[in-house]
């Protein structure tokens, strides 16, 4: 039973791992036995996550990589080729949501920020790496981060909510189209959890009970919440799931919310 859970001798690159969901996921993929490519834009946040979690025996690399930079994701999967020699599954965790704002609002650059770092990047992630976790003939996996924002109206977060119902349509079709080479991707859509991201909106109590009151496990996700189903969906474990969206927020969308 314990090697269905298990990432031993495995390789895994986790995008935007320096804090978060990320961060979480790149740690439980460690102490399952993967070994880590810790990623984000800024090179010494990198070096510092890979350096602690080294510290608990986990084998690490730090390669920076600005997702919505297409040169920068080829010289991600590269580096992790030169590194490690192969690459067994890939999750597209980083994102951006810069504006709150209603759609009419928006300028086209920053609709196309975000569609380039929440979306865009997804793709061309997928179109570097799905071919060497291809080439080992061993299978694997990628995992694609959405939100619930993809299944409901998103109240002055509409260019996030579209850009990650794009993911979810995203997994359904690369599930299509790599099965036969063995490979599962799937789309993992958290509810409201504690990140940076949503941090500035649940500053004060108020606001946190009013988010608390509309989910019926009556807590807000924690990141180790949603790495563990990240983690379930690349081991052996999962795998038999694939080309689905699975949503992680206690219950919040049972109840619209």
């Amino acid at each position: 039973m314990g090697d269905l859970f298990s990432l031993k001798d495995r390789v895994a690159i986790v995008t935007g791992s320096t804090r978060g969901i990320g961060y979480a996921t790149a740690r439980l993929m460690g102490r399952a036995g993967a070994r880590i490519v810790i990623s984000s834009r800024k090179p010494a946040a990198c070096d510092e996550v890979a350096a602690r979690l080294a510290g608990e025996g986990i084998e690490t690399a730090a390669i920076p990589c600005h997702v919505g930079n297409d040169a920068d994701l080829r010289a991600l999967v590269e580096k992790t080729m030169e590194r490690f020699g192969r690459i067994d599954t890939v999750v597209a965790n980083a994102a951006v949501n810069p504006v709150f704002a209603l759609l009419h609002e928006f300028t086209e650059d920053t609709w196309d920020k975000i569609f380039d770092v929440d979306l865009k990047s997804a793709w061309r992630l997928a179109r570097y790496a799905l071919p060497h976790i291809a080439a080992h003939g061993e299978g694997g996996s990628m995992t694609l981060l959405s939100s619930t924002a993809s299944v409901l109206a998103a109240p002055r977060s509409g260019a996030y909510a579209v850009a990650k119902a794009g993911i979810n349509h995203l997994a359904l079709q690369l599930a299509s189209e790599w099965g036969k080479a063995g490979i599962r991707i799937n789309a993992v859509a958290p509810g409201v959890t504690r990140t940076d991201m949503i941090r500035a909106g649940l500053a004060d109590e108020a606001a946190m009970q009013a988010a608390v009151a509309r989910i019926p496990l009556d807590r807000i996700a924690e990141p180790e919440d949603i790495g563990a189903v990240i983690l379930f969906l690349a081991t052996r474990a999962g795998r038999h799931l694939t080309g689905q969206t699975i949503v992680v927020d206690g219950g919040a969308t049972l109840v619209g919310g």
